[in-house]
This record gives C-alpha cells, structure tokens and sequence, in this order.
C-alpha cells in the first residue's frame, strides 16, 4: 500500500504538471494568432490604402498627361521647322546687306564725313548678322533636345497604354483581397480559439476528476493507519482476549480495510476513466487546430499582401521610366520657354538693327541729293540697302509671328505639370511599398513562428496528455494492493469483543476524512451511519483552475 500511496502521489503531481504544461502551450498560441491577427491593424491599412489609392488615381492619369505633353512638343517641333527656312532667309539677307554696306563704303570713300559713317552701318550689320546667327543656333539647339525626348516619350506611351490599366486593376482590388485574407485569418484564428477554450473546459473537468488522486491516497494512508491501530492494539490493550476473539477482530478490521480499499479502486477506475475518455478528446480537438494552422502558415500562394508587394513593384518600374522622361521633358519645356523668350527678344533687337540700317540708309540718301552728281552712285547703293532692311523687317515680322505659334505650343506643354512639385509617384510608391513589406514581413514572421509555435504545441500536448493515463499506470498496483489483503470469514461477535470492537472502531473512525469512508465503516461495524451537511455546489472558474495548478 506504501508503493501505491507514492506512486500515486507521485504521478498525480506530474499529471498536475502536465495540465500546467498544456494551458501554458494553448495560451502561447492563442499569443501567436494574436500577433497575426493584429499584423495589419485597421489605422495603418487604411492609411497605407488611402495613400495608395491617391497614387493609383494620379498613376491612372500618367498616360493622358504624357500624351498631351508629347503632343506639346510636336507642335513645339512643328513650329521650330517652320521657322528654319525664315531664319535662312533673314541670313542670306543679313549677307546681302553687308555686301552693299562694303560697297556703299568703297563708293563713298572720296566724299567727306562719309567714311565713318558707312563704317558705322557696316558695324550694325555684322551686329544684326551675330544675332541672325546666334538665334538660329538657339533654334538649332531647341530641335536637336526634342528628338531624343519624343522618342522615348512615345515609346514610353505606348508601354502606358498597354500595361497602366492592368497595373491600375491590380493595385486597385489589392486591398479588397488584403482585407478578404484578413477576414479569413480572423476566423480562421477565432476558431482555434473556440477549440482551444473547449480544451480549457475540458481541462477543468480533468482537473476536477483528479482529485480522486488525492481522495485514494489519503483512503490508503487511512487503510494504512487502520491496519497500524489494529497491529497497536492487538499488541498492547488486547491482550486480555481469547485467542479465538484476538483472530475474530484481526479479521473483522481486515476485512474492513479490504472493502475500503475496493470501493477505493472501484472510484479511482470510475474517475481515471473520465480522464482518459476526456484526455482522447484532446487529440481530435489538436487535429484541428493542427489543420486551422496549416491552412493559415502554408497559404503562401495566396498571400494577397505579397501580390500587392509585386504589383506595386511592377507599377514602381513603368513609373520610374516615366518619370524620367516626364523630369526630362519638364526641364525641356522650361528651357524652351526660355529659349523661346530668347528668341523674341531676338527678333525684337534684329527689328532694331532693322531700323537703324534703315534710317541710316535714309540719312544717306538725303546728303547724297545735296553732294549732286558725286552722290548718285553712293545713292543707288543705299537705296538697295533700305531695300534689303525692309525684307529683313518682313522676315522678322513672319518669324516674330511663327514664335507667337511656338510661345503658345511652349505654354500648353506646362498645361497639367503644374504639379512638377509635387512628390514623386515613385517616392510615393516606394513609401507604400515599404509599408506593405514590412507588414508582409512581419506577417511572415508570425506566421513561421506560429507554424514552429503549433508543432511544438502539438509535441508537447501529446507528451503531457500521456502522462495523464492514471488508470493504465496506477489501477494494476491498486489491484495488486486489493489482491494481498483478502476477505476472510469473521466469526459472531463474542460479548467481550464488542466493547473492544466499539472503542477500535472509534478509533479508526477519527481517521476518516471521507462520508463514504464512514458509510462503509458504519455498514461494516453495524455502528450509526454519519450524519454530514449538505454541501452547496460551486461552479469553478478559470482562477479557481489556475490557483489549482499553482
């Protein structure tokens, strides 16, 4: 019976331990869906979405607006080639000039004062010939920094039209399938939780069965102690009884202390048995759980937080290219305004030398009708140099009118990149996205943990859930007990073993802590059965439970 007591004791602290153990796992993975659930919390999703919407609606409007610029530097194109051919002519008539210039000094070199004077209207004429020059290399320089921008523009166009609406889609419906996922994990995650406060519960009724551990450990001490008393007295305060009563009452407390132990086994196979068919329970309720965890740690395929990491990659890509050509060609559509700007100030100083040629040539004109006959030659020359200034004048008025073309294309090129400084579609992308990652890392993380967090759980359940089969380990040493102390035959009570009987029998009776321990007693001794108050019923909550175990 001592090898019973301690095994016992022994075995239904480490089963206490084991029920510590498992509540101690189910809460570590209730803690993991927790984290994974709270990944993506709704103030930073909403955040990250209503960003990437605005940065979807202006990504929608990339292609237009490109479009429009690209047909901006058309017209801009367009109007630089029409004024080519003015410009060549305001050169050759700019040569023309300078050669009647020469000659008006060559032939005025013998008239007095006229020297200087024709040196000064040639002086003008390389001048206005210099600024001829320099705006036709502005122009030169304005069509040769078109081509390469409408180009790639095109190109990058084209690619826009054929891939933004796809992109658009997929950034667009990414957090409609985030918060789908979501959902999923949330009940998927509440139903671990029913399944894990159902183990809980069950957890409890185990606990609540095991205290028959405790109940058939103290009935075998007291079987113990009765058999002590009996040994005690028998040896001492027995000793004036007949041989035949001596062996009478060894029997009666014998058989006392076998029915106390049967009925001992009887509750601890009843009891252990609720444990068991409760501890089998377990495993069906951890095959699901085992399964809930596998459909929320091996989804990776369907990671809708990962694909919208890819879509906004993609649309980062195609935006960095535009952006590229759209910061390009805004520095183009600044630097051609100001080169337009540059051109009509041009012309403006061309129409000055214009003036000047020609109020010289009139001057001219006018003292050589006084010098007489020496003037007339000097008068022809000059007269061909009005004549040229006012072609000049004509080609200035037509280039001054192609420009007033070329200013209003360079304008409508800014029409809609007001906004050049705005932040950059890819800064804002690249902000989203790094924002999606880290949740998609963190996630992943959780996830992994969650996934190594349920194995173990599972390992370490089904380690601690062995150790609570009481009856398979304990009722045979019980049963082995109950086989050493066998029922004998008593014989009637002789009248000077009755009071010995009473007074051993009150004896034993102290040391019971249980009603059914004194039912028995009182059955087997014929004494009054114990009268016991009514015990009201408690319901035992979860730090009842968790008192228990501590």
């Amino acid at each position: 019976m001592e090898t019973a007591r301690s095994r016992i004791e022994e075995r239904f602290l480490d089963g206490g331990a084991a029920l510590l153990s498992v509540l101690d796992v189910l809460n570590k993975l209730i803690g993991s869906l927790d984290q994974i659930t709270g990944s993506l919390d709704e103030e930073t999703a909403n955040a990250t979405m209503a960003e990437l919407q605005q940065t979807v609606g202006r990504l929608s409007e990339l292609s237009a607006i490109e479009t429009a610029r690209q047909a901006g530097f058309v017209d801009i194109s367009g109007a630089e080639r029409n004024l080519r051919p003015h410009v060549a002519d305001m050169q050759e008539t700019m040569r023309y000039l300078r050669t009647f210039a020469v000659t008006a000094k060559i032939t005025g070199a013998g008239i007095p004062d006229f020297a200087g004077f024709a040196e000064e209207i040639l002086e003008r004429i390389q001048t206005g010939t210099r600024q001829v020059n320099e705006f036709g290399d502005k122009l030169k320089s304005l069509g040769l920094g078109l081509g390469s921008v409408m180009e790639r523009g095109a190109a990058t166009v084209e690619r826009y039209e054929a891939t933004i609406p796809g992109i658009v889609t997929g950034l667009s419906t990414g957090g409609a399938e985030i918060s789908a996922q979501q959902k999923v994990l949330v009940e998927r995650a509440a139903r671990v939780r029913q399944i894990a406060a159902g183990i809980q519960g069950k957890l409890a009724s185990v606990l609540s069965a095991m205290q028959i551990g405790d109940i058939t450990r103290q009935r075998i001490e007291h079987c113990q102690s009765t058999l002590t008393l009996l040994d005690g007295y028998l040896e001492t305060e027995a000793g004036m009884l007949a041989p035949a009563d001596r062996e009478n009452l060894s029997s009666i407390i014998t058989n006392l202390v076998a029915l106390q132990l049967s009925q001992s086994i009887d509750d601890f196979d009843r009891d252990t048995m609720t444990i068991v068919e409760t501890v089998a329970s377990f495993r069906s309720d951890l095959g699901e759980i085992d399964g809930l965890r596998r459909m929320m740690t091996e989804g990776g395929g369907d990671n809708a937080m990962r694909r919208l990491e890819a879509n906004v990659g993609v649309a980062r890509e195609a935006v960095q290219e535009i952006e590229a050509v759209a910061l390009e060609a805004g520095e183009l559509s600044r630097s051609t305004g100001t080169t337009v700007r540059e051109l009509i100030n041009g012309v403006g100083l061309l129409q000055l030398v214009r003036t000047d040629i020609h109020y010289m040539a009139l001057n001219t004109n006018l003292r050589c009708g006084k010098i007489g006959e020496h003037g007339k030659a000097l008068n022809v020359v000059t007269a061909e140099l009005r004549n040229f200034a006012a072609q000049l004048d004509e080609t200035a008025e037509k280039v001054l009118a192609e420009l007033k073309t070329l200013e209003t294309a360079s304008d409508k090129l800014n029409i809609g990149h007001e906004g050049d400084s705005q932040e950059l579609l890819d800064d804002r992308l690249a902000r989203a996205m790094q924002s999606i990652r880290d949740v998609g890392d963190r996630m992943d993380a959780e996830m992994d943990g969650l996934s190594e967090q349920s194995g173990v759980a599972i390992d370490q359940m089904e380690h601690s859930l062995s150790r609570l089969n009481f009856k398979a380990e304990l009722g045979e040493v019980l049963r082995n007990c109950a086989d050493e102390i066998s029922m004998v035959e008593a014989a009637e009570l002789s009248a000077d073993l009755e009071p010995v009987l009473a007074d051993l029998g009150a004896r034993i009776g102290k040391l019971y802590t249980m009603v059914s321990e004194r039912e028995l007693h009182a059955a087997v001794l014929g004494t009054a059965p114990p009268v016991e108050a009514a015990v009201v019923a408690a319901v035992m909550s979860d730090d009842d439970i968790d008192d228990a175990l501590f």
